[in-house]
């Protein structure tokens, strides 16, 4: 039998530990803040934020110097219209090249090639060299290599993080991206008056660094070996697409972003007829709906945040967003009043955000490790390759009928098809279950079990 001052000691040590407890408890994350617990995804997040900032940075000085030099909105269009093509040809081989690949030294390639990009373009502009071709190549280059480094960049969330916290990292990242887009426009503005446009360029190649020493600086666990390094690419782009057809989730929820992206996304394209044809309000007054626009995106992104670990049923909620985006758009295709017109820019900002991160959520938590850049590549495709080809058809059909009543089809259009979308997805949940095939795919309820907390 222990003494009674042993037993004392005892007693006052489990205090003492219980009480540490609670203090360590009481410090604890939030559980949708709980990544950034994770030190290698925290650093990446911080740099990942400045170097977003960057971006939006460059955009700014990048347009005005475009301006500038042609006094053409049509090559101010064909510019943005460029950069983004790759995506539209390359995402889905640029897929298959992230899920070869370590996609940490992808990353490093293609962060350091963004950088000596910013540096060339700034060089030249304060050499007084630059030509508008010359800007176009060069956001077709950063075009060509984004084709890679996107997808890398989606998935190396899964590569940081526990399953557990895979939603959570997906929701923070898109917090970083849209805090960035509210804040870098403004420093971008103040950079071009205060350094000139090349100042915006070197400011860009600068950010970069945020990014590229963090990657250098973090050992991320390795990855189990792909089964398939021994096939061709083209073998395992087949793959990929062939996982995507068998799987009716996959294709629902990509088909909803489509709606949304090819037919509410437009909306920016066309707020400068609305500011000076319907508003009367200028280049101040676009800038103030613009605003509206990114203050929704910052509020969707945080609301996802909150409410990650709450949904429980992500495909009939991104039938929803696709029928809130598109009503909303309609009502600012109608509306007269300006305050009105800024809080439904604000919705309609809101909606942007949460089918773009749905989607990326939905599809990471269903597919294999192994295969998630092949599969987010095609949500590449759709959200950021097919979208700019809806701006372009937005302003041909505007030229003709208007920008109101453009938009107002086009936000009908998508509230109609989220509809039938969601009739056939409650068809389809309701087909009976399939037993596996014999090559070993996923069946019908495998992927339920596997999506059981988001479809």
């Amino acid at each position: 039998m222990l003494s009674p001052s042993i037993e004392n000691i005892k007693d006052t040590k489990k205090l003492s530990e219980s009480s540490h407890l609670v203090q360590t408890r009481a410090f604890a994350l939030p559980s949708s803040l709980r990544p950034l617990a994770e030190k290698n995804f925290a650093l990446l997040w911080v740099g990942a934020f400045l170097s977003n900032a960057g971006f939006w940075i460059q955009s700014i000085g990048q347009g005005w110097q475009v301006l500038q030099l042609t006094n053409s909105a049509l090559l101010l269009g064909l510019v943005t219209f460029i950069a983004t093509l790759p995506n539209l040809l390359l995402s889905p081989i640029g897929g298959v090249i992230a899920d070869r690949f370590n996609r940490r030294h992808l990353l490093l390639f293609t962060q350091c090639f963004y950088m000596l990009i910013s540096l060339l373009m700034g060089i030249l502009t304060t050499l007084h060299i630059i030509t508008v071709w010359q800007i176009i190549l060069l956001a077709l280059l950063n075009g060509v290599f984004s084709s890679v480094g996107f997808p890398a960049w989606q998935t190396f969330v899964g590569d940081l993080l526990p399953p557990s916290q895979l939603r959570q990292g997906i929701a923070l990242n898109s917090t970083q991206f849209n805090l960035s887009r509210v804040i870098g426009p403004a420093i971008g503005g103040l950079s071009v008056g205060i350094f000139g446009i090349a100042g915006s360029y070197y400011l860009n190649a600068l950010s970069y660094i945020a990014v590229i020493i963090p990657l250098l600086l973090m050992h991320t666990a390795n990855r189990e070996q792909r089964k398939s390094t021994h096939k061709s690419m083209w073998s395992d782009l087949r793959d990929g697409l062939q996982y995507v057809r068998k799987r009716p989730i996959a294709q629902i929820v990509l088909l909803l972003q489509f709606f949304i992206a090819f037919l509410v996304f437009p909306y920016q394209t066309l707020l400068p007829i609305f500011a000076n044809n319907i508003y009367h309000i200028g280049a101040t007054g676009l800038g103030l709906l613009n605003s509206a626009a990114g203050i929704g995106a910052l509020l969707g992104s945080i609301i996802l945040v909150m409410m990650t670990q709450r949904i429980q049923n992500g495909s009939r909620i991104l039938v929803i967003v696709c029928c809130l985006g598109g009503g909303a758009c309609l009502a600012f295709a109608l509306s007269n009043s300006l305050p009105l017109s800024l809080a439904l820019l604000i919705c309609i900002g809101i909606c942007s955000v949460l089918s773009s991160t749905l989607t990326n959520t939905i599809l990471q938590m269903m597919v294999p490790q192994e295969m998630r850049s092949r599969v987010l590549s095609l949500w590449i495709l759709t959200a950021f390759g097919l979208a700019p080809l809806g701006n372009l058809v937005a302003g041909w059909i505007a030229q003709d009928i208007g920008a109101s009543l453009t938009l107002g089809i086009a936000g009908s259009i998508c509230v109609i098809l989220a509809l039938c979308t969601f009739g056939f997805h409650s068809k389809t949940r309701t087909l009976p279950e399939r037993e596996t095939d014999h090559d070993g795919e996923y069946t019908l309820q495998d992927e339920r079990k596997e999506g059981k907390l988001l479809v």
